[in-house]
């Protein structure tokens, strides 16, 4: 485990590494920190070098209440990679971290070997995306019981008690964090379809069915902006397949890497 300056910000992240092997570099959604890929680390790192990371005032990560804004959130993973001489990664993003990895692929196309968005649009902007999220917001239910949340589908807790637990623990670890500072829509960060035309790193964008934070209609429309992008809906899952259903979600991802790396 490390920390780096960026700005006023202290950035804790964490590197499993064996040899030269290629990079893969995991940004967390607003519900998460470092800890919640407590289940693609140890899977992924049989093919590669792996990073993960708090986000400015997730987790570990430090920085003054007013520089909590997520447009800098690029300039904290060019930080990171940075200290550890990462040249090129592969970036598995989740929801909030989605801005991270595009922003940052736009930015330094160069330095992102392939983009995984799951269950992310990465603030691509349009009044339509626009309307439809906000939609659905309105739309979905008040989580029911101790146990439940808008991160992982409605029956995850009935499914695995204990896993939603687990979520819902590492996700109280965020203390700092203001989330009426996270900026959706905001105009500094939108990613406008003009922006896109030129895009060509290769991009997998996941989602599933019981997404109430981002339902598939909002994420097909955002996908269908990306030049040559592959979409994959996992099915029974909600906003997190990546924790709830890890196994189908490691096999996608790591399929989508083999085929990109040839």
């Amino acid at each position: 485990m490390a920390f780096v300056t960026s700005g006023s910000a202290q950035l804790y992240y964490e590197v499993y590494k064996t040899g030269d092997r290629p990079w893969l570099v995991f940004a967390h959604g607003a519900g998460g920190n470092a800890a919640i890929w407590w289940q693609q680390v140890p899977f992924f790192y049989e093919w590669y070098n792996v990073m993960v990371f708090d986000h400015r005032t997730f987790g570990r990560s430090t920085c003054p209440p007013d520089d909590f804004n997520t447009k800098y959130y690029a300039e904290d993973l060019q930080a990171i990679l940075d200290a550890e001489g990462i040249d090129k990664a592969s970036l598995v993003c989740q929801s909030m971290g989605g801005r991270t990895g595009l922003w940052f692929a736009l930015k330094h196309p160069h330095r992102v070997a392939s983009l995984v968005m799951s269950h992310t649009i990465g603030n691509i902007y349009t009044e339509a995306i626009r309307s439809a999220r906000l939609a659905a917001n309105e739309a979905r239910p008040e989580a029911q019981g101790p146990f439940g949340g808008w991160a992982f589908a409605s029956d995850y807790p009935v499914k695995n008690l204990a896993g939603a637990h687990l979520y819902n623990s590492l996700s109280r670890f965020n203390v700092n964090v203001d989330r009426d500072r996270l900026g959706y829509f905001d105009p500094e960060t939108n990613i406008t379809p003009e922006a896109l035309r030129e895009f060509r790193i290769p991009t997998l964008f996941v989602t599933a069915q019981k997404d109430m934070v981002l339902p598939p209609h909002v994420l097909h429309m955002a996908a269908a902006l990306v030049p040559g992008c592959e979409v994959v809906d996992l099915g029974d899952a909600g906003h997190s397949s990546y924790f709830e259903i890890p196994e189908q979600f490691n096999t996608v991802v790591r399929a989508f890497l083999k085929k990109v790396e040839k």
